[in-house]
């Protein structure tokens, strides 16, 4: 999947249980929007400034476009990356030898934003003023759930594996999250764990 702005894209995003317990669950054919927020995997200086966004793995976003620091949240750093879709990342800190305004080539995951970028700004005007384009609106077109030891395993071992990821990883097709329920209780003793989630999200 190559990003076309003219095109409606479908979009693979990790989403926690731990976020959906705090903003809501999502069942598919929810409409939402949202900005989106980008975790880096690896990395590196690139010659090109062509703009282009590929999904290589089940999670995993490979961009190359340009990087550029903003004002720091909380005295942390703030990223965005425009590699034909915005998404910014707050707690990180690039790698030597790369800097604002470079070019990159990197891998990612892609999360919905948690509304921050409503608190971030560049040069003391809001974000989403100076780049009003970086909300999205959303479509959920289907949900998948990583299957781990424990709670989660037994709660959907009757469901059929949907996708394995490149690292063997197993995730089955729900229809809806439940985001108290679907992982147990949660404790350790009981084997539960937090839930992980893939929503795959058709940009409206």
């Amino acid at each position: 999947m190559i990003f076309n702005k003219k095109a409606i894209d479908i979009f693979w995003i990790n989403c926690g249980g731990m976020s959906l317990r705090e903003y809501g669950d999502r069942d598919v054919g929810d409409t939402f929007f949202s900005a989106l927020t980008f975790i880096d995997i690896e990395i590196e200086p690139s010659q090109s400034e062509t703009k282009s966004l590929k999904r290589v793995d089940i999670n995993i976003y490979e961009g190359l476009g340009r990087i550029f620091s903003i004002d720091n949240y909380a005295g942390d750093p703030t990223w965005v990356f425009d590699c034909g879709i915005y998404a910014f990342s707050i707690y990180n800190r690039l790698p030597e030898g790369i800097k604002s305004d470079s070019y990159v080539k990197m891998r990612f995951y892609l999360v919905f934003d948690e509304d921050c970028h409503s608190q971030l700004s560049i040069n003391g005007k809001p974000l989403w003023k100076v780049i009003p384009g970086m909300v999205y609106d959303w479509r959920v077109k289907d949900i998948l759930i990583k299957i781990e030891e424990g709670a989660v395993e037994k709660n959907f071992a009757k469901l059929p594996v949907a996708y394995t990821s490149s690292k063997g990883e197993i995730y089955k097709r729900i229809r809806g999250t439940d985001a108290y329920e679907d992982c147990g209780s949660y404790y350790e003793e009981d084997g539960g764990k937090d839930a992980s989630y893939v929503l795959i999200c058709e940009m409206l």
